[in-house]
C-alpha cells in the first residue's frame, strides 16, 4: 500500500498542495551523479526520483520522491525572495518566514510544532517541524508523517536576494518510530547555489 495519498507538504507560505504519484514515474539520477535545477546544484540520494515542477509559479521547485528504509520520503526545494519587512539576516528572515508560514497553516491538524535548528558539518540552519497522524482502518495501520522545514541561507546572503526553503516529509506507520535524516542532511551538505533561480536553466540530472 503506497503512502502518497495521505501527502501533505507546505510548497510555499501561503499555500498547502497535497500531491497524488504522478501518473508516470519521474526520472531516477544514475548513483552519485549531480542535478542542476533553479540555479541550485545538489546530489539526491541514490534511487531517489528527482523532477522539476512549476504550478504556474514564475520559480519552479525540485521534488524528490524516495525510500529512507521502510519510510517514504516526499520532499521539495524552491527559492523564496527574502521578506522585505525583516532585517535581512538569516536569523531574522528566518523569523518573519517562519511566522507567515505558521499564520497561514493555523486551521492545519498538526501536532508538536516547534520552531528549532538544524545543525551538520559546522553548520546550523533555522527550522520547524510538525507531525500530522492518518487514522487507518484499524489503529494498527495509522499512518503519521513527520515534516521538518528547512532554511538553507546561501553563504552570501542577502547579495543574492533568496534563500532556499526544504521541506522534508516522511510518512511511516504510526507504530514506527520517526526516520532518520541522513539523507536530508546529504542532501543539504551538497546543495550549492551557482546562479540566480531566475530565468536559470534546467540542466538536469545525470551531471558530473
Amino acid at each position: 500500500m503506497r503512502l502518497w495519498r495521505y501527502c501533505a507538504v507546505a510548497l510555499i507560505v501561503t499555500t498547502l498542495a497535497c500531491r497524488p504519484p504522478a501518473s508516470s514515474p519521474p526520472p531516477t539520477p544514475a548513483p552519485g551523479s549531480s542535478c542542476e535545477y533553479i540555479g541550485a546544484r545538489f546530489t539526491p540520494p541514490t534511487g531517489w526520483a528527482v523532477k522539476e515542477e512549476s504550478d504556474g509559479e514564475a520559480i519552479p521547485r525540485i521534488t524528490l520522491i524516495g525510500w529512507s528504509g521502510s519510510h517514504e520520503i516526499l520532499a521539495s526545494v524552491f527559492a523564496r525572495k527574502f521578506v522585505p519587512s525583516a532585517e535581512p539576516t538569516p536569523s531574522d528572515q528566518a523569523r518573519a518566514y517562519f511566522q507567515k508560514f505558521r499564520a497561514a497553516t493555523a486551521d492545519q491538524p498538526w501536532t508538536d510544532i516547534i520552531e528549532t535548528s538544524f545543525e551538520d558539518a559546522g553548520h546550523t540552519y533555522p527550522a520547524l517541524a510538525y507531525r500530522e497522524r492518518h487514522p487507518g482502518a484499524i489503529s494498527a495501520l495509522d499512518v503519521q508523517q513527520d515534516t521538518v522545514v528547512l532554511l538553507f541561507f546561501p553563504n552570501d546572503f542577502p547579495a543574492g536576494g533568496y534563500f532556499y526553503p526544504f521541506f522534508w516529509t516522511d510518512t511511516h506507520l504510526a507504530s514506527a518510530p520517526s526516520g532518520s535524516l541522513g539523507e536530508l542532511r546529504a542532501l543539504v551538505a551538497s546543495f550549492s547555489i551557482k546562479s540566480s533561480p531566475v530565468g536559470a536553466p534546467s540542466k538536469g540530472c545525470g551531471l558530473p
